[in-house]
């Protein structure tokens, strides 16, 4: 008798353990540190208009397998050498964490102000996402993304030092049951370009979000741009 009731006790041990295994397993998690890649292949239609066509590629969990991957395209109307109109369709399919996908349709409109301030250049990007999804209600997300960038030069070495700041907007209810504002994005690094057909960005950029998992992001990332 007294040999069972230690049987039952490790019993116990083992399925208390295990259910908190279980449980730990299935926490979404906050942090995650990843590697951004997206791809802008760019064709002049004529003076005032570009079709460009989008690829994204994201790779999370630790850097483990891809997490994010995206692709579409737009057509930028550009009425001045100010202001910029992109309406833009992508589709997202997305694996933030195991057992959890998400895909959806993004209709996107893209509104970017440019301006100069001496040699500094001041670009303020206002997105407005309406997305659809698959197994959940639509809902439309803002986003405001200021940046600053400046031209230097080491030797032979031109580039543009930048930093940025966005800030986002969702009608999607979180967890408490109310929409707002619910995540920034703060992002710096260089823009090069190597030759008159292709240019690209290498940055730093760090997520904090209250509402999705993972929300706070640690990522690296480059954005390639390559003129047709």
């Amino acid at each position: 008798m007294k040999k069972l009731g230690w049987i039952r006790v490790a019993a116990a041990v083992i399925a208390t353990w295990a259910g908190c295994t279980l449980v730990w397993a299935q926490t979404p998690p906050q942090d995650d540190n990843q590697f951004w890649n997206e791809v802008q292949l760019i064709k002049a239609l004529d003076k005032k208009h570009d079709l460009i066509v989008i690829g994204v590629l994201r790779v999370g969990q630790n850097l483990k397998r891809p997490v994010d991957e995206r692709i579409g395209a737009g057509l930028a109307f550009k009425p001045n050498k100010y202001l910029t109109l992109m309406p833009t369709y992508l589709y997202v399919d997305q694996q933030p964490f195991p057992g959890r996908r998400i895909s959806e349709h993004r209709l996107v409109m893209n509104v970017t102000g440019k301006v100069n301030l001496g040699k500094f250049l001041f670009t303020d990007r206002n997105l407005y996402e309406r997305r659809v999804r698959h197994d959940s209600r639509d809902f439309t997300v803002y986003r405001n993304r200021l940046q600053i960038d400046y031209p230097l030069k080491i030797g032979s070495f031109a580039f543009k030092p930048f930093v940025a700041d966005e800030v986002w907007y969702s009608t999607q209810q979180g967890p408490n049951g109310r929409q707002g504002w619910f995540r920034n994005r703060i992002s710096g690094g260089i823009i090069k370009q190597f030759s008159e057909r292709l240019n690209a960005e290498f940055f730093y950029l760090r997520q904090n979000d209250g509402i999705a998992r993972p929300g706070d992001v640690h990522a690296l990332g480059t954005l390639v741009r390559v003129f047709l």
